[in-house]
């Protein structure tokens, strides 16, 4: 592996990591510090050259190949191990085009925020409220944004992408490209997920201008015995908003202001693209509800976001992550119990929940228009059971706590978000997917048929997690199934 690796190198730009070399470990270290991969080779690209040479390298060596953006995903599809990892570290460059942005596979939010601020234009990306995830993993999966209920999803707001495909062809595709395989194979690189049809190299997005200046932005929490009165009260409000009012969801570890002791609350996190005084009027409802803390700030969603934007990483400690996607009207009585009952039961103090409010623009594209399949879902919830890095001993009783709460919530679901992809989710196919994954595998077919962007859970693949007790763990430690 070291010849040929050498050979590698003499042709790129980038730079080639070996086991052994220091540089290497820093690169295996993701944001789940469960995931603990090592690849046989690591590529430091810098061109979209050296990606084409890489993929033309992998194949006639017969290495597997996954990429690595912002380092973010939740199973670890992003590493491997004994295979080649491309990595897009170095590859961050952002240019404006007017109220459009084109950025390198390698960009985060985090430096799209901070280059718009310093432009000072007001405009917006449809981003990610985690600031430092990658821009590309976040975008093929669907990317929820608080600016989607205004603008849509990320996806909506794709004008088009550079992929290099399997074959090592460089391909710039979108709805207007002339070649039909093009056109499809953009269909199903928004929503369809990262790491099945190629290797995404640039986006170029659209920009928005808010309806401000600055947007009005709180975070009100409440203690876990109101949970039936204010989430209650919550599933049925929001149906009344307008497209400008995205309200998060959290539950998760609090410190009381009254005790300054660690408890269990709940809350959210709410974002308006408009002016404060109308923000204030449309929240009130929420602050009559008896909260203990609420903090409202007004300034542009880019700062905010920089602000909060690391509140909900894992941060190298161990993780296991699931989602699900909840109708309207879907957080009733019996699924606020639910909550509550495993959320005062979670092994670890550092596990958290989240869940997002869709709807609005969202729902105003065709189901059929893009790959994602949860046009008209109003929250999608996510569980992060989070224990400290390198204490093995807990994986088991966190991950069986987490996937029994989701599987408890499981009838209440009308699928899951793939962006938080989960290894022990038993029918993923139509859960991510629904009725679009016919159409996914036949392009899969069409752009890979050799199958070289393949993963456990990737487009095509036939496998199926165990569900019988005690849960199979194989699956949250590998990316391919040999």
């Amino acid at each position: 592996m070291a010849r040929i690796a050498a050979d590698l190198q003499r042709a790129l730009s980038g730079y080639v990591l070996p086991p052994g070399d220091p540089r290497y470990v820093e690169q295996t270290q993701i944001d789940n510090g469960r995931i603990q991969l090592l690849p046989a080779l690591i590529v430091m690209v810098d061109s979209v050259a050296d990606v084409v040479k890489t993929m033309k390298f992998a194949r006639q060596h017969r290495l597997k190949i996954t990429a690595k953006a912002g380092g973010h995903s939740a199973t670890g599809y992003c590493l491997n191990s004994g295979g080649l990892v491309i990595d897009f570290s170095l590859m961050k460059a952002i240019r404006l085009e007017g109220d459009t942005l084109r950025v390198q596979a390698g960009t985060r939010w985090i430096d799209i925020y901070n280059y718009l601020g310093d432009k000072g234009n007001g405009l917006i990306p449809v981003g990610g409220g985690c600031a430092p995830v990658g821009v590309s993993g976040f975008v093929l999966g669907g990317g929820y944004s608080f600016a989607s209920r205004s603008y849509g999803l990320s996806i909506d707001n794709l004008i088009a992408l550079t992929i290099v495909d399997a074959d090592g062809n460089v391909r710039v595709i979108s709805e207007d490209s002339s070649d039909r395989t093009d056109i499809d194979l953009f269909w199903a690189c928004r929503g369809g997920g990262g790491g099945n049809f190629g290797i995404v190299v640039d986006l170029h997005l659209q920009l928005r201008k808010p309806r401000s200046e600055t947007m009005l932005v709180s975070q009100i929490r409440y203690r876990s015995d109101h949970a039936q009165d204010v989430i209650g009260f919550y599933n049925d409000w929001v149906e009344t908003l307008p497209n400008e009012l995205a309200c998060y969801g959290i539950w998760g570890p609090y410190t009381d202001p009254a005790s300054s002791k660690i408890i269990s609350a709940f809350g959210f996190t709410c974002v308006y693209n408009g002016d404060a005084a109308e923000g204030m009027d449309l929240l009130n409802p929420l602050f009559k509800r008896d909260p203990f803390f609420a903090q409202i700030n007004n300034m542009t969603l880019p700062q905010f976001e920089t602000m909060v934007g690391r509140n909900t990483l894992v941060g190298g400690r161990y993780a296991y992550i699931r989602s699900g996607e909840v109708p309207p009207r879907g957080l009733t009585m019996d699924f606020i119990a639910t909550l509550d009952r495993f959320m005062s039961s979670a092994p670890s103090l550092d596990t958290f929940m989240v869940w997002t409010h869709a709807g609005g623009a969202i729902d105003e594209v065709t189901k059929d228009a893009t790959a994602f399949a949860h046009r008209g879902a109003r929250f999608m919830p996510e569980v992060k059971a989070v224990w400290p890095r390198n204490d093995v001993g807990q994986t088991r009783a966190n991950v069986e706590w987490a996937h029994d709460f989701f599987e408890q919530l499981r009838p209440h679901f009308s699928g899951a978000y793939v962006n938080y992809i989960d290894a022990l989710q038993s029918d993923w196919k139509r859960m991510y997917y629904g009725d679009n994954y016919a159409r996914l595998r036949s392009i899969k077919e069409q752009v890979d048929p050799d199958g070289i962007f393949t993963f456990q859970q990737g487009i095509a693949s036939d496998f199926e997690p165990d569900m019988t007790k005690p849960l199979d763990l194989a699956p949250l430690n590998r990316t391919f199934v040999e």
